[in-house]
Order: structure tokens, then C-alpha cells, then sequence
């Protein structure tokens, strides 16, 4: 077990390492913020956006044009597959929740944090959870 003292070595060791890192974040920032407003960098920064944005829109027109031609029972390009997905879309939420309720609770899924609080606020039954003090060490942000 440590002393009081050499716990508090320890907090002024503390103490200038998260200033050293504090430091050394906001110079990184700096440097970050420099090179971000050197003209190459705006200009690379715009030409790549340009760069995404006509490629996206290329892309759907690739893919809708792929699946014209998939609808029309013709030949694709190398290049372009069309693949088949199962999707599958809930129509009422709450219908789904009671029946699962029911008769599949596998895919219900428990909400911890709105449990924990319900606990906390002594609204769930002690045999499902309890609710006990914890001690822990906090140290101070300002040191």
C-alpha cells in the first residue's frame, strides 16, 4: 500500500504528464490547423470532394444502368455483377414486439441502460437485480 505521500508524488507526476499530453494535443492541432489552410491542401482537399462526388454519381448510374440491363435478360460487362439480397422490411414495430413477446423472445433484446435506471429507481424486482454501493478512486481533473 502506498503513503500519502508518495501518493501524492504520484498525483504530481500525474499532474504534468496530462499537462505534457495537453501540450502536445493542442501544438498537434496547430500544426493540423496550419496545414489545413496551406493552399495545397485546400486544393487537394477539393479536388478529392469533386472526385467522390462525380464517382457517385457515376456509380449510380452504372448500377441502375446494370439493372436495366439485368431486367431485360441481357448480357452485363465483365465488370458488373447484379447479386440477389434477402431484405426484409417490419411492417408495424409494435405488432412484431407483442409477437415476439409471445412467442419468439430470441429477438428481444434488453435495453441495459433503461434497466440499470429502472433499478435504480427501485422498479425492478430484487431476485432480477440489486442495486449496491461501489466505492471507487477518483482523481481530480484539476491537479
Amino acid at each position: 500500500m502506498k503513503t500519502q505521500e508518495q501518493i501524492n508524488t504520484m498525483l504530481d507526476n500525474l499532474k504534468t504528464f496530462r499537462e505534457d499530453a495537453e501540450f502536445y494535443k493542442a501544438e498537434k492541432a496547430k500544426i493540423l490547423d496550419a496545414v489545413k489552410s496551406g493552399e495545397n491542401f485546400i486544393l487537394a482537399d477539393t479536388k478529392q470532394s469533386e472526385a467522390e462526388m462525380y464517382a457517385a454519381g457515376i456509380e449510380a448510374e452504372i448500377r441502375e444502368s446494370a439493372l436495366a440491363l439485368y431486367d431485360e435478360d441481357s448480357e452485363l460487362p465483365a465488370r458488373v455483377a447484379v447479386k440477389q439480397f434477402t431484405v426484409v422490411t417490419v411492417a408495424d414495430e409494435l405488432k412484431a414486439k407483442e409477437w415476439c413477446i409471445a412467442h419468439f423472445t430470441p429477438a428481444l433484446k434488453l435495453d441495459a441502460k433503461v434497466f440499470e435506471k429502472a433499478a435504480k429507481d427501485g422498479n425492478i424486482p430484487a431476485d432480477l437485480a440489486t442495486v449496491t454501493k461501489e466505492a471507487r478512486a477518483q482523481i481530480a481533473t484539476k491537479l
